[in-house]
C-alpha cells in the first residue's frame, strides 16, 4: 500500500514539474504567469494595485511588483501594507554578491552595461530636493586614513554660476569646480579665466602656444631697455587678512605690482571678469622684453668697448 502512495505522489511531483500554471489567464506560457491589470505604483492610501506581492504574516512591510498603466515599465517597490505613501528601502544582495543591469557577469558591486558597448553603461542623476543642487554623488571615507566625504555633483544659484563641483565635506573651496562655459576653478568657485587656481602650482615645465604659425604682426620690441628700467621689482608679502580665500602664503614673495606694469606693459597684465576688476601679470611675457634690453644693453656696451679700445691706442702712441 505505501509503495502505491509513493508511486502515486512521485506522479503527482512529475506532473506538476511540467505543467504551467496561471492566475488570470487559462493559457499560461510560464511556469507561473499571473494577469492582470496594469496600474502605477500608488503613493497613498492603502488599496493594492501592483500584479504580485510578497508580504509577510505579521508587520507593514511589503514588496509590491507592478506594470504601469500609463507608460511602458515594470516596477517594484518597498512600502507600508497600510499606507502606501510610506516607502523601504529595497536591497540587492545586502550580504554580498555582485548585480549587473545590462550584464550578465558584473565585475563590480555595480557595474552597467556591457564590455561590447552594445548597452550603453549610463547613469542619469537627477536633482535633489535642494533647491540649487543638481545630480550628486557621494564618495564616503576610507574607514582608515581618510577624514572627509568627497562629493560630486552640478550646482548653480543662477545662470552665471552654474557649475560641476568636486569637493570635499570640509569646505566647497578645497575642491575643483568647472563652469557651464568651460572655465575651470581650483580653490575658486567663480574661475573668470580658462584655468584659474588660488594657491601655489608645482610643475616640470610650463609651455605657451608660440608657432610662428599662430602670429601675424610680427615686429620687434623697441626701446626694451628703457621699459625695464621704467619697471620697479618689489618684495611683498600678501594680504592673507583681506583674501582669505585665495588661500595666499605667508612667505615674502618677489616680484611687480600690477597698476605699475600696466602703465609701461599693457600687453602683459590682464583684469578678472569682475566688478572689482583685479589685476595679473603675465610674468613669462616679460621674459622676451628682458631679451630685447639685454641686447640693446649689449650694443652700449660693445660701442663703449670700441671708444675705450681707440683711446686705449692714442695713448698708446
Amino acid at each position: 500500500m505505501k509503495k502505491i502512495v509513493f508511486i502515486i505522489l512521485a506522479s503527482c511531483v512529475l506532473a506538476k514539474a511540467n505543467a504551467q500554471t496561471g492566475i488570470g489567464t487559462t493559457s499560461p506560457v510560464n511556469k507561473l504567469e499571473v494577469v492582470t491589470t496594469t496600474a502605477d505604483p500608488a503613493s497613498s492610501g492603502s488599496a493594492a494595485n501592483g500584479n504580485l506581492r510578497l508580504g509577510l504574516s505579521s508587520g507593514v512591510h511589503v514588496l509590491d511588483f507592478g506594470l504601469s498603466s500609463s507608460s511602458n515599465y515594470a516596477w517594484l517597490q518597498a512600502r507600508s501594507k497600510s499606507a502606501y505613501g510610506t516607502t523601504y528601502n529595497l536591497a540587492l544582495n545586502p550580504i554580498g554578491g555582485l548585480v549587473g543591469i545590462g550584464n550578465n557577469s558584473p565585475s563590480s558591486t555595480l557595474t552597467v552595461g556591457n564590455a561590447a558597448g552594445t548597452i550603453a553603461g549610463e547613469l542619469t542623476l537627477n536633482p535633489s530636493s535642494t533647491q540649487y543642487e543638481g545630480g550628486q554623488i557621494n564618495l564616503k571615507k576610507s574607514p582608515l586614513g581618510s577624514t572627509a566625504d568627497w562629493i560630486i555633483d552640478q550646482y548653480g544659484t543662477s545662470l552665471s554660476d552654474a557649475r560641476l563641483r568636486i569637493f570635499n565635506s570640509l569646505g566647497e573651496s578645497n575642491g575643483m569646480a568647472i563652469l557651464e562655459n568651460g572655465n575651470i576653478g581650483m580653490g575658486t568657485l567663480v574661475p573668470t579665466v580658462r584655468l584659474q587656481v588660488n594657491g601655489d602650482i608645482i610643475a616640470n615645465s610650463i609651455a605657451g602656444s608660440s608657432d610662428l604659425r599662430y602670429k601675424t604682426n610680427i615686429h620687434t620690441v623697441e626701446n626694451a631697455l628703457n621699459k625695464v628700467k621704467a619697471l620697479r621689482g618689489v618684495y611683498f608679502n600678501w594680504n592673507q587678512k583681506a583674501f582669505p580665500s585665495k588661500d595666499f602664503t605667508d612667505k615674502t614673495e618677489l616680484g611687480f605690482i600690477a597698476q605699475e606694469v600696466e602703465k609701461v606693459l599693457p600687453e602683459v597684465v590682464i583684469k578678472d571678469k569682475t566688478a572689482e576688476e583685479y589685476r595679473s601679470v603675465k610674468y613669462d611675457k616679460v621674459v622676451a622684453l628682458l631679451v630685447e634690453a639685454i641686447k640693446e644693453q649689449q650694443k652700449q656696451i660693445d660701442s663703449l668697448t670700441i671708444k675705450v679700445n681707440k683711446l686705449s691706442k692714442k695713448r698708446n702712441r
